[in-house]
């Protein structure tokens, strides 16, 4: 019997690698092809917003995929912690968390060793939502308008002090952000959750701050909060008589806070696959959008590699702002 030819060698070696292959992993060929067969896990690295968002997919994409979504809250770090975990998951599927604007574009540039790489540690499923954010003052202020907090704050220089729930969150970037735009020095309080930092606003013991519109509209409703500007174009129709930050004459862009999805990156490609439409298929689904909406947020449907280069875009706006204004965890 003649050997076999070189061409025939090499495809019965592939053959066999193959095989090899289908046995030392039959039980992760089997998974993946079957995926979902046991209950995922969505982590959330926070309360509040993000967790009353994460409950709202896991319900949704729990129908759509024929399994259970469970919620897994990972406090702490500012993000940081919830977000290594889902970097040091298996990236089988059943491990996927919630991404935002403080835990994929600031906490990085300020926590030396987070545990991931915004870039590269990921797969970016889907932008679930944005949220508008508003510049509130306390009403024992005296201030009606942008301009006149604006010529209050450059006539008594470093008296003013702003609230946030932390160091390097959106929150207080986006008041650096202002406070550089507008030419503002003041002092950073930070708080430990936005209800707190309200709280010291509605008292006076803080003047001002910048927070999601969804969670600040119904203390600036009752008059407890004064609303000044908004971010982002045009006006909110929640406050149809209050001006953006351009039509009040700052030339500031302060990004949306960003409400997403993300799985471990390297996941096998028909996981990644069928997580991708299913995570569309809500974001397109009119009744998601307006569960969305009824939570405060602006719904959306950017997913995959678009949601990625708008997270990197905003890291690198934080990034710079960080490193420019030099603000530390002690800041």
């Amino acid at each position: 019997m003649s050997a076999p030819s070189p061409g025939r060698r090499a495809a019965l070696f592939q053959i066999a690698a193959g095989t090899a292959a289908l046995a030392a992993f039959p039980g992760r060929l089997l998974a993946q092809g079957n995926w979902p067969e046991k209950p995922i896990t969505l982590i959330s690295p926070f309360g509040g917003a993000v967790d009353i968002l994460a409950r709202l997919i896991a319900a949704d994409l729990g129908r759509r995929l024929g399994q259970n979504v469970i919620v897994d809250l990972k406090l702490g770090g500012s993000g940081t912690i919830g977000m290594a975990a889902v970097a040091r998951a298996q990236p089988d599927g059943y491990t996927i968390g919630m991404g935002t604007t403080t835990s994929l574009t600031s906490a990085p540039h300020l926590i030396k060793n987070p545990g991931y790489d915004v870039e590269k540690s990921f797969t970016y499923l889907g932008l679930i939502q944005t949220s508008r954010q508003v510049l509130t003052v306390s009403p024992k202020l005296g201030v009606d308008t942008l301009q006149d907090f604006i010529a209050l704050a450059k006539a008594k220089p470093g008296t003013l002090n702003f609230g946030s729930s932390g160091v390097g969150n959106s929150i207080h970037l986006a008041v650096e952000q202002f406070n550089a735009a507008a030419g503002i020095k003041a002092v950073h309080v930070p708080y430990k959750t936005g209800n707190e930092t309200d709280a010291a606003m509605m008292a006076g013991d803080v003047q001002y701050t910048i927070a999601s519109l969804a969670t600040s509209l119904p203390l600036i409703q009752a008059g407890r909060i004064k609303a000044l500007a908004v971010t982002g174009e045009g006006r909110d129709p929640a406050l149809p008589n209050v001006p953006n930050l351009t039509e009040s004459g700052l030339a500031a862009r302060i990004p949306d806070q960003l409400f997403g999805m993300v799985g471990p990156a390297n996941m096998p490609a028909p996981v990644s696959a069928k997580l991708l439409k299913a995570v569309a298929d809500m974001q397109a689904d009119p009744a998601f959008q307006e569960s969305v909406r009824r939570g405060g947020g602006l719904p959306s449907q950017v997913h995959g590699e678009s949601f990625r280069k708008l997270a990197l875009g905003d890291s690198q706006i934080w990034g710079d702002l960080i490193k420019r204004l030099n603000i530390t965890l002690n800041s």
